[in-house]
């Protein structure tokens, strides 16, 4: 058996989220060179829980969020995974969470943003 990825209790993981805004942007690769193509924004929250700040992986097709800074935010559907490298006689885990999207507290869904089409960047 595989173990793909963790789907976290929310609230014993996480705690209250606050949105600290998006760090970045990560694009497809191809050849070695980077394409147009978006392929996940990565944004900054605040976690109670975890103490500081966590990075939380949202895939391309989901409206760009902007929120005003430190606004309660959830997590819909997240998932945790884990990538190790080794080096020498020691190994480096990188814990990495995605969720299919991010929204305010209480809403259910996302306020209407721009629509992104997926494969496409909304930067210009």
């Amino acid at each position: 058996m595989n173990l793909n990825f963790i789907v976290p209790d929310i609230n014993m993981t996480f705690g209250e989220l606050k949105f600290l805004g998006l760090n970045r942007e990560r694009y497809a690769y191809v050849d070695g060179k980077r394409t147009d193509t978006l392929e996940s924004r990565v944004y900054n929250l605040g976690s109670s829980v975890q103490g500081g700040q966590i990075e939380v992986t949202i895939p391309a097709y989901v409206d760009l969020k902007e929120f005003d800074f430190f606004k309660d935010v959830e997590l819909k559907n997240p998932k945790i995974s884990a990538s190790a490298r080794a080096n020498g006689t020691f190994a480096n885990v990188n814990w990495t969470v995605e969720a299919e999207d991010l929204v305010l507290k209480g809403t259910g869904s996302s306020p209407a943003n721009k629509t992104v089409t997926p494969g496409t960047s909304d930067k210009k």
